[in-house]
């Protein structure tokens, strides 16, 4: 009987060792670049994604700190898509890596397969954005994620370095740690083909964490209840956004403010 247990236990023991072993994710940091180029039209999808899949697993080892995945939305805009994603976790870890894209032939070269390189699969691999993360100093430690909801938000640029301040002030202390598998982060673009932009990116931890806020797409109850007490910051940013990019409360969207109308959700492969 005991022996019986004892296999029991081991048994479990796996199980829940093997599906965290299992989870997928990207970590989060106060720097992330985002590949801005389109794959070429000859290229088979499937083709670029199993070359990405067989380059990063070895790349990542030597990059301490700095971290590739590849993405692909499921939802919104640009649905369907491809998306190459390094994150370094400190800005001193950026530096590690040469200026400019980390997506190109001599950035991303980790394989002897002359088949496998960015260039044979996208338009121009130097096309990417960079992006910091706005007030790194208010969080205390940086999500793992397994989908990128990217609000490419509209800010006013003339109301700048206001937005910023209301980020670092009121925003990521309200958002930033909004329910543990669910966070919304500000970035500024420092650098490449979007610089002097902003996105949100409402960093969910698993497809059962956004099938929680959005069952079917649809705003859950906790989801409403989470926003309902920050009514009056959602009307505080209004100012900073251009007009008509933005969901109004009249959409009925529990996140009207805070979610823009381009965004896309992108899910770790």
């Amino acid at each position: 009987m005991k022996t019986e247990l004892k296999t029991m236990l081991a048994l479990v023991g796996l199980i829940i060792f093997g599906t965290s072993a299992n989870a997928q994710g990207i970590k989060l940091g106060e720097v992330i670049m985002i590949s801005a180029s389109s794959l070429k039209k000859e290229v088979k999808q499937d083709a670029f994604e199993d070359c990405i899949k067989k380059i990063t697993p070895a790349w990542n080892k030597k990059k301490k700190g700095i971290e590739m995945q590849l993405f692909k939305a499921d939802r919104g805009g640009r649905k369907g898509e491809d998306l190459l994603v390094c994150s370094a976790s400190k800005l001193s870890d950026r530096t590690a890596l040469n200026t400019g894209s980390p997506f190109t032939d001599m950035s991303l070269d980790a394989t002897s397969d002359s088949s496998c390189r960015p260039s044979g699969f996208l338009i121009n691999p130097n096309n990417y954005t960079e992006y910091q993360l706005i007030g790194l100093d208010k969080f205390k430690s940086m999500p793992v994620v397994g989908i990128l909801g990217i609000h490419f938000i509209k800010v006013k640029k003339e109301k700048s370095q206001e937005f910023e301040k209301l980020v670092i002030d009121k925003l990521h202390p309200a958002v930033g740690q909004l329910f543990p598998d669910l966070q919304l982060l500000y970035y500024e673009a420092v650098a490449g083909d979007n610089a002097g932009t902003y996105i949100t990116i409402f960093a969910l931890e698993s497809m059962a964490a956004r099938d929680k806020y959005w069952p079917g797409g649809k705003d859950a109850e906790i989801l409403k209840q989470a926003f309902k007490p920050l009514q009056d910051l959602a009307k505080e940013l209004e100012p900073y956004l251009i007009e008509g990019s933005f969901l109004e409360p009249t959409t009925g969207a529990a996140a009207a403010y805070f979610e823009s109308r381009e965004w896309t959700d992108f899910v770790i492969q």
